[in-house]
C-alpha cells in the first residue's frame, strides 16, 4: 500500500489478512521450490558511497508463459501467462544527476554489481519506490522492480484487494522469473554479478520478500540477503514451514505505529529468523512513511542503513556493520536490534572504490 492516507477499509482488510494467515496459507497452491543457478565468475564488487554512480533506468516487459494469471473480475478474464512490467535501475556511465536517465548506457567499467529484486506493496508499482531504488543504484547496485499481475496499480481490471492478496503465493515465483530474465537481459545482464543477489520489498512486497527468501516451497536459493519492509512471514505458507535455519542475513524494517501491518507481526516474524539478523525500528512511523524514501530523517536512515547492510552481505565488506550500527541508531528517528551472529555474507571481500 502506498497511499499516504491509506483508507481505513483497506487497512482493516490487511489487518484481517494478518489474523487469517494460517487459513490463507493453508488454502492456496504454492509454486515449486527453486534451485540455485550455477554462479558466474566475477571479481568482488567495489564498495561505493551513495551518489557515487550516475543512475540509468530502463523498462522491460517479461512474460512467463509457464504459469497463468487468475481472472480479475468481469473485465479481466484468466490468461495462461503472467506479465511482469519491470523497472530496472542501474549504475550508468557519466556524471551523477538528480534524476535517473532513461536508457543511459550502463557503467561496465566498475561492474559487475549485485542485483536486488524489489517487490512493491498492493495498489503500488515498482517505480513508486524510485527514490530508494535509485539510491541503491547510485551506490553500485542493480535494482529490478516488477509490477505483479494482480496486486499492482496497473493490474488489468484494477486492483481487487482480496484477489491481490490471494495472489501473493504466486509472487515469489514471479520474483524468481524476473531475476532470471534480468540476468539474461542483453543490456543490463552483463553488468550483474549473479552470485550476489538480494531481495527486498514493502508491505505485500515485504511478505513476498519473506517468501522468496525463506519459504520452503518458493524460496530462491540464489538470494543472499533479505530486506523486508513493513512485512511479515506466513502468508506464502504456514510460518513454521519457512526455512528459518538457513542463516540468510535479514534486515527487517518496520514503523512501530503501523496500523496496517502491526509492528508486532513484524517482530514475531523476526523472532523466527536466525542470525545474522537486524530489526530497524522507526518510532512513530506508520505503514507508508518513510518507506517510499524522501528527505526526512527517517528516510535518510532507511536509505543509508540498507546500503550498509547490502555492502556487508552482498559485497562482503565487514566494516559495513560498524557503519550500520552508527547509521541506524539515531535518537528519535530510528533504533537497531542487532544480532549479527558469526556467519553469513558474501563469498569474497569487497574492494573500496
Amino acid at each position: 500500500m502506498i497511499e499516504r492516507r491509506t483508507p481505513r477499509r483497506r487497512c482493516a482488510r490487511l489487518a484481517t489478512v494478518i489474523v487469517a494467515v494460517g487459513i490463507v496459507a493453508g488454502s492456496v497452491s504454492v509454486a515449486p521450490g527453486v534451485t540455485a543457478a550455477a554462479p558466474a565468475k566475477a571479481p568482488p564488487p567495489k564498495v561505493a558511497p551513495i551518489g557515487k554512480y550516475a543512475v540509468g533506468v530502463q523498462t522491460r516487459t517479461f512474460v512467463d508463459s509457464t504459469r497463468p494469471t487468475d481472472a480479475n473480475g468481469n473485465d479481466a478474464p484468466a490468461v495462461p501467462t503472467r506479465t511482469l512490467k519491470t523497472t530496472i535501475y542501474y549504475p550508468a556511465a557519466g556524471p551523477p544527476t538528480e534524476a535517473p536517465t532513461e536508457n543511459a548506457p550502463a557503467d561496465a567499467k566498475h561492474g559487475r554489481y549485485p542485483l536486488v529484486l524489489f517487490s512493491h506493496g498492493i495498489y503500488a508499482t515498482g517505480n513508486a519506490y524510485q527514490d530508494v531504488l535509485k539510491t541503491w543504484a547510485s551506490a553500485g547496485y542493480v535494482a529490478a522492480a516488477p509490477n505483479y499481475p494482480l496486486s499492482s496499480a496497473d493490474a488489468p481490471g484494477g486492483v481487487n484487494f482480496g484477489r491481490g492478496v490471494a495472489d501473493t503465493h504466486n509472487q515469489p515465483a514471479d520474483a524468481t522469473f524476473v531475476i532470471n530474465e534480468v540476468l539474461k537481459d542483453k543490456q543490463v545482464g552483463g553488468i550483474i554479478d549473479s552470485k550476489r543477489i538480494g531481495a527486498s520489498g514493502h508491505s505485500l512486497g515485504g511478505i513476498t520478500t519473506y517468501g522468496v527468501a525463506y519459504s520452503a516451497c518458493c524460496r530462491d536459493k540464489r538470494v543472499k540477503a533479505a530486506i523486508p519492509m513493513s512485512g511479515f512471514g506466513g502468508l506464502v505458507e504456514p510460518i513454521e514451514q519457512y526455512v528459518w535455519d538457513s542463516k540468510l542475513p535479514l534486515l527487517a524494517l518496520h514503523g512501530d505505529a503501523d496500523g496496517t501491518v502491526p509492528y508486532v507481526s513484524g517482530t514475531n516474524t523476526f523472532a523466527w529468523a536466525k542470525p545474522p539478523k537486524f530489526l530497524l525500528t522507526f518510532p512513530g512511523a506508520g505503514h507508508v512513511v518513510p518507506f517510499l524514501g524522501g528527505d526526512t530523517e527517517q528516510a535518510k536512515v532507511l536509505k543509508q542503513s540498507t546500503v550498509d547492510f547490502l555492502d556487508r552481505y552482498l559485497k562482503g565488506d565487514r566494516s559495513a556493520l560498524d557503519r550500520l550500527h552508527t547509521d541506524a541508531n539515531v535518537p528519535g528517528a530510528a533504533s537497531l536490534n542487532e544480532q549479527p551472529g558469526t556467519t553469513g555474507g558474501a563469498p569474497a571481500p569487497a574492494k573500496s572504490g
